[in-house]
């Protein structure tokens, strides 16, 4: 109780939250999370604590604004002892994917500035495909993207996890406005999107809306851009799986941790 009392005060919450349940301790732990810039001290307090209290066995930054050389060390301090990078062009954008490969194995078949592709191996698993993604804000690069996917999905057999910030939400239920939605047409192409792909949602708990603009009153906006998605063939494979977003802390994003629950 302690922890959890520690860390809803960093993330400015009640302290007398009772604890969410969480899967058992079995569960592989994955973690993502829109960071919006990595590198200043604020964010490496923040995911200090974080990584304490959740302890993924592997760790996806979205949006990271540096290169992931820059912070090597402070990884390795961490115990995330292997990574894979997309470093950012200027100060957009950048995907890191950081593991301990004591205790799993990430194995990159393909990368780009919207997504890395990779094969996960953890003892008494069997292998399945992990997808980190941060698709663009620009919508002519996202079709791009969204193209690429469908491609590798024709030939998707194995287990399949697509997680990360889509920069997109699926319907009028997902977004929190004053100022009306005139694209409706958007949250349908999203979703014939992922359709396409034969994925699925895996939902999530409260806060579902993972992303706020900031603005105070009227001007307040509120969506659902961060999510995971998974095949079939993934939803077999870790039928237990839970998704729990976890309230924003110096990003403008919810960081979000994916439980498989173990096998």
């Amino acid at each position: 109780m302690d922890d959890y009392r520690r860390v809803n005060i960093l993330m400015g919450q009640p302290d007398y939250q009772t604890p969410p349940d969480f899967p058992n301790k079995e569960s592989m732990k994955l973690l993502f999370w829109n960071c919006r810039e990595t590198g200043n001290n604020t964010f490496k307090r923040n995911l200090t604590e974080i990584l304490r209290i959740h302890k993924p066995d592997i760790l996806v930054l979205m949006e990271t604004k540096v290169s992931l050389s820059s912070m090597g060390m402070f990884f390795n301090n961490l115990g995330f002892t292997a990574s894979t990078s997309v470093d950012p062009t200027g100060e957009f954008g950048g995907i890191w994917i950081l593991w301990d490969n004591l205790t799993v194995n990430v194995r990159v078949s393909s990368a780009n500035y919207q997504a890395i592709h990779t094969t996960v191996h953890k003892e008494s698993y069997d292998d399945w495909v992990l997808s980190a993604v941060y698709a663009s804000p620009l919508l002519r690069n996202r079709d791009q993207f969204w193209g690429e996917m469908e491609a590798m999905a024709e030939n998707m057999t194995t287990p399949w996890l697509v997680a990360g910030d889509f920069n997109d939400f699926a319907t009028q239920g997902e977004r929190r406005s004053f100022t009306p939605n005139s694209n409706v047409g958007r949250n349908n192409k999203f979703l014939e999107r992922i359709s396409n792909c034969n994925l699925m949602d895996l939902g999530c708990s409260d806060p579902k809306l993972t992303w706020t603009n900031n603005r105070q009153g009227m001007a307040n906006t509120k969506e659902r851009l961060d999510r995971a998605l998974c095949n079939a063939a993934w939803s077999s494979l870790f039928p237990g799986c839970t998704v729990r977003n976890l309230p924003r802390t110096y990003s403008d994003h919810s960081l979000f941790v994916v439980f498989t629950e173990g096998v």
